[in-house]
């Protein structure tokens, strides 16, 4: 139980970290199209504080959306088999691109501008996706007896 709380935590801050870097250089790759000069310390810059910014808010809806998708993925493979890397990943993926499709629905509006794009939502996807596999690598396999 204790290995499966790590890697949810684990999956949960690298999906976060991930998401919230590539929603910064999504937004920040924008602002340089228009002619305007975005150096490597304003990109760090931006990052670090995006990183804080967002944590009220987006860390506590990944949590959510994660919470929502692992639980649900454990129970399906029990029924199909795929290989638990692949489940969790695809998982995760699903879990942030769904989190930000409904965002947009109810919101009528994309609160994150960086998922306005292609491009930018699949990045919160691919964000995902790592979080899902950092889950499943750590995790114990249903067989497993540790935690």
């Amino acid at each position: 139980m204790t290995r499966r709380i790590l890697a949810f935590a684990c999956a949960v801050l690298a999906t976060y970290v991930l998401a919230s870097f590539a929603s910064t250089q999504t937004i920040l790759n924008t602002v340089s199209s228009f002619g305007l000069a975005v150096g490597l310390s304003v990109r760090g810059e931006a990052t670090l504080h995006d990183l804080a910014g967002l944590a009220p808010t987006y860390l506590p809806i990944i949590t959510v959306a994660l919470l929502v998708a692992f639980p649900a993925t454990a129970l399906a493979l029990r029924f199909v088999p795929v290989p638990r890397v692949l489940a969790y990943a695809v998982a995760g993926a699903a879990a942030l691109f769904t989190l930000h499709a409904l965002m947009a629905a109810v919101m009528g509006m994309h609160p994150l501008p960086a998922t306005r794009s292609g491009l930018g939502i699949a990045l919160q996807a691919a964000a995902g996706a790592v979080g899902g596999w950092a889950f499943a690598h750590i995790a114990p396999g249903p067989r497993s007896r540790e935690g």
